[in-house]
């Protein structure tokens, strides 16, 4: 069997669940699982609607909960055999709608925003599930949640991995055994208790991955609005060319660094198995796309010594400098559980004798992080930065490369220089307004100008 994942631009609109529809036709003899995000849009609109309850806008509320509904029934009109399941939608809809019109006036709780923002997936695979029984597939909609059990952090919650392979066997298989398609949900789960979840914003890849692992599937594609994996951001660099394949490490640090094509955990649970991802376009399902796997790293881009390019704006760097560091024990230990105990995620660190430089993405819970980490010594920020990642399996033995990655990169200016440990990735700071330039600039040196 195989795990088919499509992203919320590749179920938009009544013509994108039209190409899904020929999509999994032509993979009904490799026994394919669906696996849907909200329409595109319909999360942020979902997420919206808690401002209207704080603000205590019961029309406001009304008018943009109608809007989310009404544009589901638009996409199921011209789609045969969607018409039953917006019946569903709006019955779920007025539900949504009275537990939010008692919360008026008041901030919604963590666990209360979860279960808001997963009904844009509860009711897109509805609509997918009848469209793909009116076209002739024989398909099934199952409910992810009972499945995809998972620990109360909201908004970002962890699967119970040995739960979800148990019960994604005893639920989602007898399905495939019958020669239905299975319709399911990315994004979310719930707890034990059965309170929603969602596993953060792009966890329909990760959903994907999860069970594809557990049902031990050929291959997990991961059908989105561009051709694969590129050698750089193509509104950056317009010469960007797709990769035919790439690593599971390599896609893993890409994911990190700002390729947003995948989500950062996507590969996790499939390399161990060693089934490969594909990343598809779902507007040109007849290309290639990438194949992610281990015996990837055989293949090269010409003779770059690298696969790709990737970026993130919006970053901070939080510079701690300790002279009482220099010879002690403990330090780092007692640094990082300030981030632990604010739960805030470092991407890049660089250490050095009596100073740590590190950058964090979220900057919500900044400011306790700040005060706490005064305790230890000297802290500035910078705002307004950009990470820049160099990635490659190429990057392990090839003598001089770092001459020519720095060489590329003026005139910016590097603030903070990062290597992994696995060695496949050399990653460094710049402001942001240079961030775009660099990236070009190291494009140009490795991949040419195009």
């Amino acid at each position: 069997m195989i795990v088919c994942k499509f992203g919320g631009t590749s179920v938009a609109d009544a013509a994108a669940v039209r190409r899904l529809i020929g999509i999994v036709a032509e993979r009904r003899g490799e026994r394919p699982l669906v696996v849907v995000s909200a329409l595109a849009g319909v999360t942020d609109g979902l997420l919206g609607l808690a401002t209207a309850v704080y603000a205590g806008g019961g029309a406001a509320l009304d008018s943009a909960l109608e809007a989310l509904v009404r544009r589901h029934e638009s996409v199921a009109g011209e789609l045969p055999g969607a018409g039953p399941a917006v019946e569903t939608v709006r019955a779920d809809a007025e539900s949504l709608r009275s537990s939010l019109s008692a919360a008026l006036g008041r901030r919604l709780r963590s666990a209360e925003i979860d279960d808001l923002a997963g009904h844009g997936e509860l009711w897109s695979s509805r609509l997918v599930a009848g469209a793909l029984g009116g076209a002739g597939v024989l398909s099934a909609w199952a409910d992810i949640r009972p499945i995809m059990v998972t620990d109360d952090r909201f908004g970002r919650a962890t699967p119970y991995v040995q739960v979800l392979n148990t019960r994604a066997r005893e639920c989602l298989g007898p399905l495939l055994e019958d020669g239905l398609v299975p319709v399911t949900q990315g994004f979310i789960g719930a707890t034990p208790d059965g309170v929603p979840t969602t596993l953060g914003r792009g966890g329909s890849d990760f959903t994907a991955a999860l069970i594809g692992a557990a049902l031990g599937a050929g291959r997990v594609e991961i059908w989105t609005d561009v051709n694969g994996l590129m050698t750089a951001d193509p509104r950056i660099v317009p010469a960007a060319r797709t990769l035919a394949a790439a690593s599971y490490e390599e896609a893993a640090e890409l994911a990190t660094f700002g390729a947003k094509v995948l989500h950062p955990a996507t590969a996790m649970p499939l390399v161990r198995a060693g089934i490969p991802i594909v990343v598809l376009n779902s507007t040109r399902p007849d290309l290639p796309g990438t194949t992610i796997e281990p015996s990837a790293e055989l293949e090269r881009m010409g003779d770059s010594p690298i696969r790709s390019i990737s970026w993130k704006r919006g970053i901070t760097v939080i510079n701690v400098r300790a002279p009482r560091m220099l010879g002690a024990y403990g330090f780092l230990r007692a640094m990082f559980e300030v981030f632990e105990r604010h739960e805030v995620v470092v991407d890049v660190l660089a250490s050095g004798e009596i100073s740590v430089s590190l950058t964090v993405e979220d900057r919500a819970r900044l400011e306790p992080v700040v005060r706490e980490l005064t305790e230890l010594g000297e802290v500035w920020t910078d705002d307004a930065r950009a990470i820049v990642s160099v990635v490659g399996i190429g990057l392990r033995g090839t003598p001089g490369l770092a001459s020519r990655i720095f060489r590329a990169v003026q005139p910016a200016n590097v603030e903070v220089i990062s290597q992994g440990a696995s060695a496949i990735n050399m990653t460094f700071v710049v402001r942001e307004e240079d961030g775009p330039g660099v990236v070009r600039r190291l494009h140009d040196e490795f991949f040419g100008a195009g």
